[in-house]
């Protein structure tokens, strides 16, 4: 039990760290609606699932031995995010010609996009498969195996998913501070900054 709790404890302090996914969340859902934030957090725990899924196969160590395939998931991980950061501040110019009214109007953002966003951007992410190299292997035995490791998996990405769905929620009640065009412009610069950041962070990122 009291191995189960510090699991908990530690996973719940790498998910709650922003990184890449917080922002894709956050940008989803105040841009387009609860729905998009939600399905963008049902894309980041898909590619959770996939790493699950290749830890418990035992692939997980072939992928990360592997220098080329290392190198190739960070580089591509890094050019996804710092394409979204770049869109992200060319688009904020676009905040000053939104006009103010009551509500800040919903833009018809594809679901599927916003899950794919989500997807990608931890697929591509090195530091997600760290947590399944470095993280899950301390909590599991060799006598206890695939279903131990299949059972945490589980678990951390129920955590994963519920993490961004309260994050869903409550950025769609702090939508109403984007009736401010200059408020959106400002938030659109800082997310695309930190999401450049993040990408730089990612490319220096060492196994």
């Amino acid at each position: 039990m009291d191995s189960l709790i510090s699991f908990i404890l530690i996973s719940l302090l790498i998910i709650v760290i922003p990184g890449p996914d917080f922002f894709i969340v956050a940008t989803n859902t105040m841009k387009g609606s609860t729905k998009n934030g939600v399905m963008a957090a049902l894309g980041i725990s898909s590619a959770h699932v996939v790493y699950s899924a290749i830890a418990a196969l035992g692939l997980i160590f072939i992928l990360m031995s592997s220098y080329y395939a290392f190198i190739t998931i960070k580089f591509l991980g890094a050019v996804y995010i710092a394409y979204l950061g770049l869109k992200t501040i060319l688009n904020a110019r676009k905040a000053s010609h939104i006009t103010t009214s009551s509500t800040y109007p919903i833009r018809h953002i594809s679901l599927f996009k916003s899950f794919r966003q989500g997807f990608m951007s931890t697929i591509l992410n090195p530091k997600a498969i760290l947590f399944y190299i470095s993280i899950l292997p301390q909590f599991v035995t060799k006598s206890e195996g695939s279903l131990k490791i299949i059972a945490l998996s589980a678990l951390f990405i129920a955590l994963v998913f519920i993490w961004f769905f309260i994050c869903s929620f409550l950025f769609t009640h702090i939508k109403k501070l984007f009736n401010q065009p200059t408020f959106k412009m400002v938030f659109d610069y800082v997310v695309g900054v930190i999401l450049i950041g993040l990408a730089i962070s990612i490319l220096k990122f060492e196994r």
